[in-house]
């Protein structure tokens, strides 16, 4: 992680193809979401 809010995104064969920035909350708060977008990609 580089910064919290910051993940990321990895295809099948695990290269980055891209990533998710989240900011407004807490920096608990932003991973939490950066997170579950991750996820769910």
């Amino acid at each position: 992680m580089i910064f919290a809010g910051g993940v990321p995104l990895r295809g099948s064969n695990g290269n980055v193809v891209g990533g998710v920035g989240v900011s407004g909350g807490t920096g608990d708060q932003d991973q939490a979401v950066a997170e579950a977008a991750g996820a769910a990609f």
